[in-house]
């Protein structure tokens, strides 16, 4: 067990089976002196007392303000039993301050050995002492290696031989004594020093660099304590204007010359001093040399233009046409295989390097030759009674010398349109950056005046022709006349032919006498054939057999009664060769459709399954029974 100093502790001890005659006996330190007898305890010690419930056989000890010295070993014990309680009481002792380091204030060179000491003085029991780096724990010269003199514990930790990366390392000497929930964990650190040689380091390698340019070639120089710095170029020397900072030599206003290799030296006195390499390349723009013209003419309609661009630069430039304005490319030298007036314009020889600005140099490609008609839209619509305008643009250098229209007719015969020859025709001009553009205006239109127009144009180096088709159309009320017209032809064309096949098929016959032989009934589909026990043997005329539906069932019309209520309907078979007996009659009462039916006065049916040969009638079959109720209705049916 376990207390903190100046707390209470409870020793707690029991026995099963004590008599009134039992002593128990506590016994402790030093050398198990008799503590208590009974519940009587030694008046040596004064802060000790019994505590417990003896009828359970409950005998503690209880020591207040637990003392360093009251620490060891404690056994409970009775009279006539062998077996004895025994428990260690440790008093634990909080350490007052952390534990202290030796050597922690000397400097070391990388390459040679490194001792650090932790000692701890104070605290019951002695702390357990272990080295680490920020958190990691580091391997131990031996394991805990405790002195114990004059209640203190030490340990080591040694560095065969130290290096650079040492230097600034933090590490701590942690003391523990065992108990987390009594005390609490004391440390103490250090800050390592080492002195080591200097190491550089070039960020860049290669450095690339326009001409003219300011640029700063710099180092890293990794030193304790810090290195001097200098500069010097291998294969000449250091430009005038180079001002050497330090860390950083800067070279303002790039010049070609100024392309080397260069070194970063640094000296901290401590052998073997440091240094780094750098390449610097200078690039310079790239810069057009060839001597085009700022205006290249090319003939519309010839072949084989080509156009070079030469730019030099380093690294060597790749040279690019372009049109002025656009992100289209062309290969260089420019080469149009056949001319027309769509490739005349502005154009920019492109030489780039890939890292610095672009040259550029433009020429103005002039197609000259002659004209071109550019129109797209060949085919005009135009209502009757609109005005028409046919649109020709031409791509003309130089510009047209006469343009006219012409009227083509049967036999490619052209003749020209005027207002002479028919009024409200006239041509509008309007000179444009490329050509000029000619519209013929056609005021009224009728239909005379569909047909194609042909746009005619000349200039220095010659002639161009292009036809244009115009098409009259009907105006909207003609055009709503006319539909109105051929539906009404058809809806009577359609009426004639039905009432044709109707008199031809005897359709209409048939249904005028169909309505007369049932005024009051419409059957809803075709009438099945008659079962066969109600057609007399070797008769196949079954015309006189008046038949009703009733909701798709076939029955024979009985006659008309005057006895039964309006909605009163018989059954009756007039045609039927051999006699029937009374019929049964449905009542239909009520408004909503639901039938009653009224019994027969016939208590059994009087139809045998029989053949009268003598009279050739074959008799019906006898019927089963059937019985329906609906909800709320009683309906019977007999036959």
């Amino acid at each position: 067990m376990a207390v903190r100093e100046g707390q209470t502790a409870t020793l707690r001890c029991a026995f099963v089976g004590l008599t009134a005659q039992s002593v128990v006996f506590w016994e402790g330190p030093p050398n198990f002196a008799v503590i208590s007898t009974g519940r009587e305890v030694d008046p040596r010690y004064t802060r000790h007392r019994i505590t417990g419930d003896p009828a359970r056989g409950e005998y503690h000890l209880e020591i207040k303000d637990v003392d360093i010295l009251e620490e060891g070993g404690y056994r409970c014990s009775t009279l006539g039993v062998t077996e004895k309680a025994e428990v260690n009481l440790n008093v634990v002792v909080p350490m007052k301050k952390p534990p202290r380091i030796k050597g922690r204030d000397v400097t070391y060179t990388a390459g040679q050995p490194m001792t650090l000491t932790c000692v701890a003085t104070e605290g019951n029991p002695l702390p357990r002492l272990r080295w680490f780096n920020a958190t990691k724990l580091l391997q131990q010269t031996s394991e805990n290696v405790m002195a114990e003199v004059v209640s203190s514990v030490s340990l080591d930790l040694v560095i065969p031989e130290v290096a650079r990366w040492d230097h600034g390392k933090n590490v701590t000497c942690v003391a523990d004594q065992g108990y987390p929930d009594l005390t609490t964990t004391m440390a103490s650190s250090t800050i390592l020093n080492v002195h080591y040689p200097p190491i550089v380091r070039s960020r860049r390698q290669t450095l690339r660099a326009t001409e003219g340019e300011t640029l700063d070639l710099s180092c890293d120089v990794d030193s304790n304590p810090p290195a001097a710095v200098s500069w010097r170029k291998v294969d000449g020397d250091i430009p005038g204007n180079a001002e050497n900072r330090g860390n950083e030599l800067r070279l303002p206003k790039l010049s070609r010359s100024a392309a080397g290799g260069y070194k970063c030296l640094a000296n901290n006195g401590i052998m073997p001093s440091g240094e780094g390499s750098i390449t610097l390349i200078v690039l310079y723009p790239p810069r057009i040399t060839s001597g085009f013209e700022d205006k290249t003419s090319a003939l519309a309609g010839g072949e084989g233009f080509s156009l070079r661009c030469e730019a030099e630069g380093y690294p060597k430039p790749r040279v690019r046409w372009r049109r002025k304005g656009t992100k289209l490319y062309f290969d260089n030298p420019l080469e149009f295989m056949q001319i027309d007036y769509d490739m005349e314009g502005d154009y920019e020889c492109v030489a780039s390097n890939g890292q610095i600005r672009n040259a550029v140099r433009q020429t103005f490609v002039d197609v000259i030759g002659k004209p071109y008609i550019n129109t797209v839209s060949l085919k005009v619509s135009v209502r009757s009674g609109d005005t028409a305008r046919l649109v020709c643009e031409i791509l003309s250098d130089p510009l047209p010398e006469e343009t006219r229209w012409l009227r083509r007719g049967p036999g490619q015969q052209d003749k020209p349109v005027t207002a002479s020859r028919r009024a409200g025709i006239r041509q509008e001009e309007k000179n444009s950056a490329s050509g000029v553009t000619n519209t013929l205006v056609i005021s009224h239109v009728g239909r005379s005046d569909g047909g194609v127009y042909v746009c005619e144009t000349t200039n220095t180096f010659g002639t161009f022709q292009r036809e244009f088709h115009m098409e009259v159309k009907a105006t909207n009320t003609q055009a709503v006349v006319i539909a109105s017209v051929t539906v009404i032809v058809l809806l009577v064309l359609f009426a004639t032919i039905f009432i044709c096949i109707a008199k031809r098929t005897g359709l209409s016959e048939r249904v005028r006498r169909e309505k007369a032989s049932t005024p009051d009934l419409t059957l809803p589909r075709a009438l099945p054939p008659l079962p066969s026990y109600m057609v007399p043997v070797g008769t196949d005329d079954v015309d006189d057999l008046e038949l009703q539906d009733f909701k798709g069932t076939l029955k024979p019309r009985p006659p008309p009664r005057t006895d039964l209520e309006p909605y009163s309907i018989g059954l009756s078979y007039p045609s039927l060769m051999h006699p029937l007996p009374p019929y049964s009659t449905v009542e239909r009462q009520r408004p909503d459709g639901e039938d009653n039916m009224v019994d027969s006065p016939y208590p059994e049916d009087p139809w045998e399954t029989e053949v009268n040969e003598s009279k050739g009638f074959v008799m019906p079959p006898s019927l089963p029974l059937k019985h329906r109720a609906d909800k709320s209705i009683n309906a019977i049916t007999q036959c």
